[in-house]
Order: structure tokens, then C-alpha cells, then sequence
């Protein structure tokens, strides 16, 4: 179904900062100075405690500065600042990383894509590694059933290399997102129990219940994050919460599946621990701490706590 309009949509943008201040800063100017008139920007701070948020209330004085008393995570704290955006009554919301940098006229695309066809919910950008340009970090999602997750670049390497592709997709990343405000109004906002990893996969199932999901190379930005880092450097975060919220994100499904999903989680959290065990001698107490993380988070999972384990890890 195709849309016409008289006026510019509006767009608000929602930076989460945690202890990145420096990121979000050059996220919110590159925002600013992407071009886009009607484009509001809208930061949370996710109870940093290191004195960020009010540098960030210093450096953007005209920003509404959403503070959160307690670490709601990804999931949590974006929440806060979409339900801010909704209040405001804008036509999408934007949901970006406060370590993206985006091009200039970044948007355009992306609010072309969505003004075309209302049966369309989700864009998502071109993203690339912002340590080397010429790769690409996220590019045409794809949801495996086989890996239980969603694919930041899918499996269509032509694909992710064209610079004009627009097309449809099953799964879109969190890391930068625009959303049609009545996507939030009728799915609902991201799942809070999650905290934080799976959370975009959980709700781009829920999201294609309902609406489309489409991709556009035209929009281009750079994620700082991610690059070159292997299984014995994850925290104890990512490793309890990407275990557990793998189990989670498919509680919906068939006895059958979640069964599949089970399995597949067990022998990826096996294959993680004995990776990590190749620095055992050189950091026992590290190690030890990720192999908790992964047996907690597969426990947590299979038990469907939403407690425990998990809130005694240290934070970041």
C-alpha cells in the first residue's frame, strides 16, 4: 500500500548512552548534521554513574535527557526513550547505538523506503566496522532457523556488497533501526526481561506478525563496536545473556523447536567454555567467572528465570 503526505515526517532519534559518553557525543553530531530538518534527537542514560550524563547535559543543553536510575539495559532503557518519542507524536522513531556515526543524508532512504508503503514497519541501514570502512558489520538480516538467531549480514554476499539494495527481510539488527511509530503502538515496545542480545530478534518476529520489514543500502553508517573479538574475551554479561536469551527468544515456538533450541544452546555454551578453557593459566579466575556465566545463563534459560544468576554479574 503506497502513502502520500504533505507534510515532512517527523523522526526522533533515541541515543542510549552507558558509560560511552565520548561515542554518544560524536553519534548525537553526526545526527545533528545528517540533514534532516525534522529530526529530533532524544538521549537516555542508562544509570552510567560515572558523571557522563551530565556531561552529556552540558555538551546538549536543548536535548530532553531521559536519566534512569537503575541499568535497564538495552531493551529497558531504549524503551524509556521510545515512550518519550510516542508521547511526542512523532511518525518513526529511530533506534540507534551511541557508537554509530551515520553519513549525511543517512535518513533519506530509510523514510523513502517507509513512505512507499505503509504494509512496511522496519528499515534498516548499510553498517559498516567504523575500524575499517570497507567492511561490513550489518547488511540484509536474515533469521536462521538452524542457528537459532538472526544473521546481522545474512548469508548473501553479493548482496551485502551492493550499494542500491533495497529489499525485504526477515530480521533486522538493533544496532540502527527506524521504526513506524504504530509498529510500537500495536506490537508492543521491546521486551524488558531480556535486558540485553536477543531483543531484536524476539521483536522482529513479533514485528513480522503484523508488518514488513525491508532493508536499503542507500542509508549508510559505522559502528565502533565488534570488530576481531573472539570467544575468550567475552564478558560475562554477553556470555550469560546471550546464552540465556537464546532459549527465551524462542519460548513461542513448538515443543519440538524450543527442544531443538535447547540442544543447539547447550553445545554452544560446551563449544564457548572450552574455548575460554585455552586461558585458563593465564587468567583461572577470569575463566572461571565465564564458565559460570555460561552454565547460569543455560540454566537461567531452560528454567525461564528472569532473576538470579545473572544479576550478580558485574557490570561493564
Amino acid at each position: 500500500m503506497t502513502k502520500s503526505t504533505t507534510r515532512p515526517p517527523r523522526v526522533a532519534a533515541v541515543v542510549l548512552n552507558y558509560r560511552g559518553v565520548e561515542d554518544t557525543k560524536k553519534c548525537v553530531l553526526s545526527l545533528q548534521q545528517c540533514g534532516n530538518q525534522n529530526l529530533e534527537i532524544i538521549l537516555v542514560d542508562n544509570a552510567s554513574g560515572d558523571g557522563g550524563a551530565e556531561e552529556l547535559a552540558r555538551t546538549f543543553p536543548d536535548l530532553p535527557l531521559l536519566i534512569q536510575p537503575t541499568n535497564l539495559g538495552y531493551a529497558g532503557g531504549n524503551n524509556a526513550g521510545i515512550r518519550y518519542a510516542l508521547r511526542k507524536n512523532v511518525d518513526y522513531i529511530l533506534i540507534s547505538n551511541d557508537d554509530v556515526v551515520v553519513e549525511n543524508r543517512f535518513l533519506d532512504p530509510m523514510l523513502a523506503v517507509m513512505e512507499r508503503d505503509t504494509d512496511i514497519g522496519v528499515v534498516s541501514p548499510k553498517v559498516f566496522y567504523a575500524s575499517s570502512p570497507q567492511e561490513v558489520f550489518a547488511a540484509v538480516g536474515e533469521f536462521s532457523w538452524w542457528l537459532c538467531t538472526g544473521l546481522d549480514k545474512g548469508r548473501d554476499e553479493e548482496a551485502c556488497r551492493s550499494s542500491t539494495l533495497e529489499r525485504d527481510v526477515d530480521y533486522v539488527p538493533g544496532v540502527l533501526l527506524l521504526v513506524r511509530r504504530e509498529v510500537f503502538e500495536t506490537v508492543g515496545l521491546f521486551d524488558e526481561r531480556f535486558f540485553m542480545y536477543f531483543e531484536d530478534v524476539e521483536f522482529s518476529r513479533r514485528v513480522r506478525t503484523r508488518y514488513r520489514m525491508a532493508y536499503t543500502a542507500r542509508s549508510v553508517a559505522f559502528h565502533k563496536g565488534g570488530a576481531g573479538k573472539g570467544w575468550r574475551n567475552y564478558s560475562e554479561l554477553y556470555l550469560y545473556y546471550h546464552t540465556r536469551n537464546r532459549i527465551w527468544a524462542f519460548r513461542d515456538e513448538g515443543w519440538f523447536y524450543r527442544l531443538y533450541v535447547v540442544l543447539f544452546t547447550l553445545s554452544n555454551a560446551i563449544a564457548k567454555a572450552a574455548v575460554s578453557s585455552s586461558g585458563y593459566f593465564r587468567s583461572p579466575r577470569k575463566t572461571r567467572r565465564q564458565w559460570k556465566a555460561l552454565y547460569s545463563g543455560f540454566l537461567d534459560g531452560v528454567a525461564g528465570q528472569e532473576k538470579g544468576h545473572g544479576t550478580s554479574l558485574r557490570q561493564p
